[in-house]
């Protein structure tokens, strides 16, 4: 094909979706990204947006981009292109530039919302927004977003809107996670001016389709992969042909378990890191084997043919062959992530894939040895990943963060202890000393915020699949956690605080704090979720008794009559807890509801349960309130939270831990006349007078005002020495402009 009418540039994304509309060709394939597609994109620009802010003013470079690939176009005046190749991509971003402008909207954030609307629309024709990506069926989904108006799937609609509308849920509960109002600004403009694609223009449609099908079908260059088994084989000097027949046996194998063409390169990766990669407390300062393995693996090898004993012909025969052997035990870790395998306990592999914690592959590969039999390898596995399970559930608790790279330090300094245990009783020693010691107090009070209902959901499903197990029911882990979230979070309140205050709860806030909590929130199908709507309980929980039965036991009778319920609930010690709750007001449904998790919690991520030696322990069980059958029930209040292994990194904390906010500090607000107080705690927290604890200022800010978006570093004030009033921005930037807090973000 003649190349010589074809043209390349570099576009940011700010003059990509800013200099014109786009369209896609008719051979263009809907927009089928999956959930697992879009969390890695939003993912990858978080974390590079996050090091860039980690790096400080001072190593940033002007130059420095985060390039998303390329695309190819054909521009057919000067503000439509058609696009030949890369509309996944397109629309994706295209939705994410409408969720950060709803999300800047509701932060009166006025100069981001005109940057991104440049993005987002063209022009209007009369009333209605021409977007620029101008796709006339997804035009009722995108306008229903950009208005921030209600919309549901029509019948019929096709695969592109169904698959559009269940993707812009997700991007809004990723951005809920991970953006706050004060980052809201840095990263729109790094987003806008610092990521960039490759524009490649084809003179016409038939060269654009000609170009298509070259980039979509010709072969590719050498892998990494390649490199290292040619330079391995290279070396062996015997029986290369039988070697390269394995290795490639080896390559489709781990390839078909889940049709993922880079499922070699990251079990090379794993494998490198696992067994033989520097790593922790033991690595040199010079060391930087992750990066490297991680950068250019085929070049890792090559430089530490010491490292890995490779000096005969023989040591590289027997290095391939315990690579394949490793595979094959790989392979199997592999396939248990896409469900739960319940008979060879590897059931923690798929709840930490889905959890995202993508790097436990290295962790597990490290107890492993290559000539380890099956049951011992996957006895070794599953210890391993119930141990991150339960690390993380602990996070979670403690509002710490949770993704994969906030485990790697941990993971880092106890692989290379892994390599030195030989059974799994070793394993499970060295796993059980290093065991969170909490007994899931922290239940009590942890409740959903914006920023956390990923991690909601998976408490919710781990504790509904218990009961249903052992209830000897179905049991639909996998449903409950599908990325496409056929199941819902139900509250069992509705939000009406008019219903329950001052009767039920004493105030609004409190109400509003109550109706979060994880025991007064239940994981209901999405259809029987919206057939409930807004409810009171004393209605729902009659028509619960259909329902899973940690819904189903708040109906009248439920409990009647049933030997395996009675069973249940006598080996879970759970009998004041289970029951049906009528008469104890709000705050008595809290506590005992509240009492039940925490119970359920206790026996599900039990270590012995879980495969470890039993920690010592003499932990009283709370009183038992099963005669609290009225109103009378106490307050529910936070007990003392648990001991927090890693600091926060917010604004907050850095200020506390500077002193410029001592612990302690009360921290007031007012919204629409209404005056509302909290206090910062040792741990950089923000703490309601309800108990409740808060990592984020905006979360906070927003159930005290009862809203959907709250600047909270604008709305919470502290009275400083001198006696002003300043906003926790104001302290903030001032601290860092006087030095007291160099390397704080300002805005």
């Amino acid at each position: 094909m003649a190349v010589g009418s074809v043209q390349g540039d570099t576009f940011d994304l700010k003059d990509l979706f800013g200099q014109a509309r786009y369209n896609i060709e008719y051979y263009q394939r809907e927009y089928a990204w999956t959930a697992e597609d879009v969390r890695i994109l939003v993912t990858d620009l978080f974390e590079a947006f996050d090091r860039l802010e980690r790096a400080g003013s001072a190593e940033r470079s002007d130059t420095e981009v985060f390039f998303l690939g390329p695309f190819v176009y054909v521009e057919d005046s000067v503000q439509l292109r058609f696009l030949v190749d890369g509309q996944q991509r397109f629309t994706t971003l295209h939705l994410l530039f409408l969720h950060l402008n709803r999300a800047a909207t509701g932060w009166e954030q006025h100069h981001v919302t005109r940057k991104l609307d440049r993005v987002i629309t063209d022009f209007y024709r009369g009333d209605r927004p021409v977007f620029r990506l101008d796709i006339p069926e997804r035009q009722e989904a995108l306008e229903a977003l950009y208005r921030d108006l209600p919309y549901e799937v029509p019948a019929g609609a096709s695969l592109s809107v169904r698959n559009l509308h269940e993707r812009s849920l997700q991007i809004a509960e990723l951005l809920d996670e991970r953006l706050e109002s004060d980052r809201c600004s840095p990263f729109v403009d790094w987003l806008l001016s610092k990521v960039v694609m490759i524009g490649i223009r084809a003179p016409s449609r038939n060269t654009g389709f000609r170009i298509f099908e070259s980039m979509n079908d010709r072969g590719t260059r050498l892998t990494p992969v390649d490199l290292v088994k040619s330079y391995l084989l290279s070396n062996v000097h015997r029986d290369e042909e039988k070697l390269n027949d394995q290795w490639r046996h080896m390559l489709a194998e781990l390839t078909g378990v889940r049709g993922d063409s880079d499922a070699p390169r990251t079990f090379l990766k794993a494998a490198l890191l696992a067994r033989y990669a520097c790593l922790g407390h033991e690595a040199p300062a010079d060391r930087r084997d992750r990066e490297e393995i991680d950068n250019a693996l085929h070049i890792w090898v090559r430089k530490n043919t010491d490292r890995l004993k490779l000096r005969r012909p023989d040591d590289y025969f027997d290095f391939v062959q315990d690579l394949i052997r490793l595979a094959t035990h790989h392979r199997t870790f592999l396939e248990a992530t896409k469900r739960p395998y319940t008979d060879d306990g590897l059931s923690a592999l798929y709840y930490n894939e889905v959890n995202g914690l993508t790097n436990q592959m290295a962790f597990i590969l490290a107890a492993i040895h290559p000539h380890d039999t099956g049951t011992p390898a996957k006895e070794k596995a599953a210890l391993v990943a119930n141990f991150l399970d339960r690390l993380y559930v602990e996070r979670v608790l403690n509002d710490e963060p949770v993704q994969a790279k906030d485990f790697q330090p941990d993971i880092d300094d106890l692989i290379p202890q892994l390599r030195e245990c030989v059974t799994a009783r070793d394993v499970a020693e060295l796993l059980a000393a290093k065991l969170p010691t909490g007994t899931f107090d922290q239940v009590a009070t942890f409740g959903m915020r914006g920023n956390n209902k990923a991690q909601v959901r998976y408490l919710l499903a781990r504790l509904t699949s218990y009961v249903e197990k052992e209830l000897k029911r179905p049991r639909l882990s996998d449903e409950y956690l599908d990325k496409e979230r056929p199941w819902q979070i139900e509250h069992l309140y509705a939000n009406h605080p008019t219903r329950h205050v001052p009767d039920d709860a004493p105030d609004e806030v409190t109400f509003r704090a109550w109706r979060a909590r994880l025991g007064v929130l239940v994981l209901l199908r999405r259809s029987d979720n919206a057939s409930y709507n807004d409810l009171p309980l004393e209605e729902k929980r009659h028509r619960y008794e259909r329902e899973n039965a940690l819904a189903a036991i708040l109906a009248p009778g439920y409990r009647m009559n049933n030997p395996t319920l009675k069973d249940f609930i006598a080996r879970n010690d759970i009998g004041p807890y289970f029951r049906e709750l009528g008469k104890e007001g709000m705050g008595g449904v809290v506590k005992v509801r509240g009492e039940l998790y925490r119970r359920l919690c206790e026996r599900i991520w039990d270590p012995q349960r879980l495969g470890f030696p039993a920690p010592a322990t003499d932990r009283s069980l709370p009183d038992d309130p099963s005669g609290a059958e009225t109103a009378s029930v106490p307050t529910p209040r936070s007990p003392s939270p648990a001991p927090r292994r890693h600091a926060l990194r917010t604004d907050l904390a850095r200020m506390m831990r500077a002193l410029v906010l001592p612990p302690g500090t009360e921290l007031e607000g007012e919204h629409r006349g209404i005056r509302h107080i909290a206090s910062v705690d040792a741990d950089g927290f923000l703490v309601l007078p309800s108990g409740d604890h808060f990592n984020s200022a905006d979360e906070a800010g927003k159930l005290v005002c009862g809203i959907r978006r709250c600047s909270g570093m604008a709305f919470w004030h502290v009275v400083v020495a001198d006696g002003r009033r300043l906003s926790l921005r104001e302290l903030r930037n001032e601290a860092q402009r006087d030095g007291r807090l160099a390397g704080a973000r300002s805005t």
